[in-house]
């Protein structure tokens, strides 16, 4: 007898699942997607305990008779494509014929559809993908359908998701991304049994990312559009000094459809190069409608990302369009150095280059390059002029201790690359890292309050409001008392909106909104590292990090420079920052003559 054998339905669904079902998110993507796809004009979704216990989606669109809630629930039955050509052509959210399937084999689902000239709905109940039950019952036209107990057959897969703040977050998320694409359809999110998204059909996309983020966000965007023959761009852009820590502000919407695209972030990259420092990223809600040929949604399990012919094509008009609006507000570029082609490429196939990775588009960020500051503080007024930045490193680094310490006789010769500073001490050349030994510096006044127990807070004349969204929401809910014990005056207005009217007594001088919500952005990374011991240890290396320290490509004076590496010096680890990186390395006199030949 062979060993090769055919899987069984049951085994193959819990297989596919494994693709689909990433987590809760996953399943409210899948069905949400669904509704839209069945004509919803109104979709509600439920989440209880992170979506772990129950996930519900119920919306009004055409809704389904017994047989095809019957079929809807087997492997690869859809109604959305007929033959394999069609795959060339898809035009609507779902596909493939396995969502369905695949949530029911790992949960206890409920389906309840009733078409609109039907008198009676149809409920269908299963367990683990086998179906428990089929009946008739009395509904209003659409569909419902309800996830309970997710993974309750596959522990193993149950263990592996996170708490039900992160969980829902995710979901929030979703939720989020996908009310951006469909302004004329009305969305309510309920977590557990709070009402916490209610967003009307609205007349446009400027209308609902008012709803989402708010108002005032709303109005500080800039509209770009392109309306060729084949390709058509719309959508929202923000201003230089609207940016986020990392690339969460950026949605990008092809046909319709929500997707991932690092050519799409790279091209928003190069559009703001002269302008971003490191690590900033724009914000943009882009929505490109492109000949159906041209995209392959089909290279990924939870369609999530896709493959562009002529990629580079788009990316070019999507530069030139983003630097035109900027020109015309005022910012003011160099026209792009080479010509745009006004049709589009028809070549077949895809783009020959490598893929490029999320995880190093995470680290990319334009360029930034300042004016040198003169060594001499007379020159031209100059020390008059120093930037905030310069200035609050100044009073950061007064405050060092007054013991000696092994950087006292270091002697600073200079600066290179923008972000190493080269000294000198004891025959040795010592060369430190700018960004990574003023983090380490934060990172200690930040922690030395809770330590010492002291109030090393800076109240604001005129406080911050801070609107968050509900993704946001939930994290600031979790993180306000580490905020507080860290020094930030933090407090809950309601309806999602702080007021920040104290700040930790070393971060003077900045915009608290903009600082706490980069945090909250920080936070809410999977990616982010968590070898900390506590989430105060990593919001403290967040505020010191990302949002305060003196970056990379920033021209430092000698006098701050020594200051810095005097600070450095005084710190109780100051040999790496809080992230793990080193601060500095020592090239001893022996190295170099061996390097030289000299010995």
């Amino acid at each position: 007898m062979g060993t090769i054998r055919v899987l069984s339905e049951i085994v193959a669904n819990k297989i596919a699942a494994g693709e689909v079902v990433e987590r809760p998110a996953s399943i409210v993507k899948e069905l949400v997607e669904n509704s839209l796809d069945a004509g919803a004009r109104s979709i509600a979704v439920w989440a209880g305990y992170g979506g772990k216990g129950l996930i519900r989606v119920k919306d009004d669109g055409c809704g389904m008779d017994a047989d095809d809630a019957r079929t809807c629930l087997l492997r690869h039955a859809t109604s959305k494509i007929a033959d394999a050509d069609d795959i060339e052509r898809i035009a609507t959210l779902g596909f493939r014929g396995e969502a369905l399937p695949s949530i029911a084999s790992v949960s206890r689902l409920t389906l309840i559809t009733r078409r609109p000239c039907d008198d009676a709905a149809t409920i269908i109940k299963t367990a683990g993908g086998i179906v428990e039950s089929e009946t008739q019952c009395v509904a209003e036209p659409g569909t419902t359908l309800e996830v309970a107990d997710l993974f309750y057959n596959t522990p193993a897969r149950r263990k592996f998701l996170k708490s039900d703040p992160a969980e829902y977050n995710a979901i929030a998320e979703v939720f989020m991304t996908i009310c951006l694409s469909r302004s004329a359809v009305s969305f309510t999110l309920r977590r557990n049994n709070d009402l916490v998204a209610d967003y009307p059909a609205c007349a446009g996309l400027l209308e609902r990312i008012g709803q989402l983020y708010s108002q005032d966000f709303s109005e500080k965007l800039y509209r770009v559009s392109i309306d060729k023959t084949d390709f058509k761009l719309t959508g929202y852009v923000s201003a230089p000094d609207t940016t986020r820590v990392n690339r969460t502000g950026q949605k990008f919407f092809i046909n319709g459809r929500p997707v991932q695209s690092a050519g799409l972030s790279m091209a928003l990259t190069r559009a703001y190069a002269e302008f971003l420092p490191r690590g900033r990223f724009p914000v943009a809600f882009l929505f490109l409608d492109i000949p159906h040929d041209f995209v392959d949604v089909n290279v990924h399990p939870a369609k999530r990302e896709v493959r562009l012919r002529t990629e580079s094509y788009f990316q070019d008009l999507i530069v030139q369009a983003i630097k035109k609006e900027l020109q015309g507000k005022g910012f003011f570029l160099e026209e792009p150095s080479s010509r745009i082609p006004q049709d589009m490429p028809r070549e077949r196939a895809f783009d020959s280059r490598p893929a490029l990775s999320f995880n190093s588009l995470r680290e990319e960020a334009a360029a930034w390059h300042t004016q040198d500051t003169p060594a001499d503080p007379a020159e031209k007024g100059a020390w008059s002029k120093r930037p905030p930045a310069a200035i609050l490193l100044e009073e950061a680094i007064s405050r060092q201790r007054a013991d000696a310490h092994p950087f006292d006789s270091v002697r600073v010769t200079g600066q290179v690359l923008g972000m190493y500073i080269i000294a000198e001490k004891d025959g040795e050349i010592a060369v430190f890292d700018q960004h990574a030994a003023h983090e380490r510096i934060l990172y200690e006044e930040l922690l030395s309050v809770l330590v010492q127990n002291t109030n090393a807070s800076q109240k604001i004349i005129f406080p911050a409001t801070l609107h968050l969204s509900i993704h946001e929401g939930p994290i600031m809910e979790g993180s306000v008392d580490y905020f507080q014990r860290l020094g930030f005056g933090i407090n809950n207005l309601g309806g999602g909106s702080y007021s920040i009217d104290a700040v930790p007594a070393c971060m003077t001088g900045i915009d608290p909104a903009v600082v706490v919500r980069d945090t909250l952005h920080e936070l809410m990374d999977d990616h982010a590292s968590k070898a900390f011991e506590s989430r105060l240890q990593e919001l403290a290396a967040i505020l010191a990090c990302k949002t305060y320290a003196v970056k990379a490509g920033k021209a430092l004076s000698i006098p701050e420079m020594e200051h810095l590496v005097k600070r450095l010096g005084a710190a109780e680890n100051p040999h790496v920052c809080p992230h793990g990186r080193p601060t500095f390395f020592i090239i001893t006199r022996q190295e170099l003559e061996r390097r030289f030949k000299r010995t």
